[in-house]
């Protein structure tokens, strides 16, 4: 297939749109299931074989783990925005060096955030009050994860480059392949060997530097205008101010969830280990929820950065509403089945009663509440799609973050139970929902009439 005829076949700016939303939506949901999967495999396997204790450890620094990865691939998403742009005005020669710009600065960055993780990780662990039981083995985790923190960069931005060309089966193809790995890797330190959180946590590193090693491969032998070659590999001035402009407000929206779920967490942590695991097997559960909505913001992101690039105003809105059709339907679907049979699903997960029966109970207070959340997340891809940034970083800081730090701050403490501190988040939601709605409206209007 000739490099024209393959970018053809990713111009997300032709076709019918609901089913193009779809088509590019759809391996990115297979491909966060998988990756989903990682966590998931770690929790089944550990809580079977090295019980809830072990399963606790590696959820009390779930939010700490996912700081430095938000911020960096959320700092690069400014790359892959510009890229659809680009691609969306079919300018290949600034799609080359942004591509190449965006890999040296994954790898840089990846490096630089192993080490100050590593650094910092013991510090962070006593600040959000980790359970002195599990704290070794909480410690133990971070630090291996965290010495794998180069090869998600690479991953991650990698894969941001062929979605942002909509190329969006390619990185699913690779975490399948991962994943059967990650599976494997888990049962063989974990069961075989009883290496516990210390055999999840190299598992998951090795797993994940196979897809980036499967990416990098792939973006060198790709017809896409994004081909890498490692001799072209420098910091271009221009994308790099473009990477900073719009990555760093998302880089900083990206860090504000685990910013403020780290306090949500601390907050958990203090009641016990039962309460820790239960949120735990909730994590591993509602992972679909995530999955779902973080394939169709990813998916309205690029729509509307292609057609934006093409001057397809129309039909970037059209490509909005669809997306948010498609990821209400799903995840209304996701949230019955939660509400009724989780309690089910959590005997696969882990054996005690008394966590299972903790588990059903936040799932019925939490899950009838996702369709909110879901809303503003189709809402953040779009605002970002037309180049929008520092937006949805406001607007996520104050609904977000703010709103649900004050909730730890002044309503938990007058009756410190785990459903007053889970509280936070569908008020979090709903705050943070009705604002983007009235934000996406504002800048929505004021596009141009499609161009044709």
């Amino acid at each position: 297939m000739s490099t024209k005829e393959v970018s053809k076949k990713y111009n997300l700016t032709e076709g019918t749109v609901w089913k193009i939303m779809l088509q590019f939506a759809l391996p990115i949901f297979l491909g966060t299931f998988f990756q989903s999967l990682y966590t998931t495999a770690d929790a089944i396997i550990i809580g079977k074989f090295a019980g809830k204790e072990a399963l606790a450890a590696i959820e009390s620094v779930a939010t700490l783990t996912k700081l430095p990865i938000n911020f960096f691939t959320g700092l690069a998403s400014g790359a892959t925005i510009i890229i659809s742009q680009y691609y969306g005005a079919d300018k290949n020669r600034e799609v080359s060096d942004a591509s190449h710009n965006a890999i040296l600065f994954a790898f840089v960055g990846g490096i630089a955030f192993t080490i100050i993780g590593c650094i910092l990780s013991p510090f962070a662990i006593e600040i959000i009050r980790v359970p002195e039981e599990i704290v070794r083995d909480a410690q133990l985790y971070v630090l291996i994860y965290f010495s794998g923190i180069v090869v998600t960069m690479l991953y991650n931005v990698g894969s941001g480059i062929l979605r942002a060309l909509g190329d969006s089966k390619t990185p699913f193809y690779f975490l399948i392949v991962a994943n059967i790995f990650n599976v494997i890797l888990d049962l063989i330190f974990v069961a075989f060997f009883k290496l516990g959180v210390a055999g999840a946590a190299t598992a998951t590193v090795l797993s994940q530097s196979i897809s980036a090693i499967l990416i990098i491969v792939s973006l060198t032998k790709t017809e896409l205008p994004c081909r890498i070659r490692f001799k072209k590999l420098r910091f271009y001035k221009k994308h790099l101010l473009e990477i900073f402009k719009l990555g760093l407000p998302i880089g900083t929206h990206s860090a504000l969830y685990p910013i403020s779920n780290t306090i949500v967490q601390s907050s958990i942590n203090s009641i016990g280990v039962d309460s820790i695991a239960a949120w735990a097997v909730c994590g591993k559960l509602n992972f679909l929820v995530w999955a779902i909505s973080d394939a169709f913001c990813v998916a309205a992101s690029t729509f509307v950065a292609q057609n934006y690039g093409a001057q397809k105003y129309d039909r970037a809105k059209k490509g909005v509403r669809a997306g948010l059709i498609m990821a209400l339907s799903s995840i209304a679907v996701v949230s019955c089945t939660l509400y009724f049979f989780s309690g089910f699903f959590a005997k696969f997960i882990i054996d005690d009663e008394n966590v299972i029966s903790i588990t059903s109970q936040i799932m019925h207070f939490i899950a009838p509440l996702y369709l909110i959340y879901v809303v503003y997340d189709v809402l953040i891809g779009a605002i970002r799609g037309i180049g929008d940034t520092f937006g949805p970083m406001i607007i996520t800081f104050l609904g977000t973050c703010v709103s649900r730090i004050l909730w730890i701050a002044f309503v938990v403490p007058h009756n410190h139970t785990l459903m007053k501190v889970l509280a936070c988040y569908p008020v979090s939601w709903v705050i943070t929902a009705l604002i983007f709605v009235t934000y996406y409206i504002k800048s929505f209007s004021s596009l141009g009439r499609e161009v044709s």
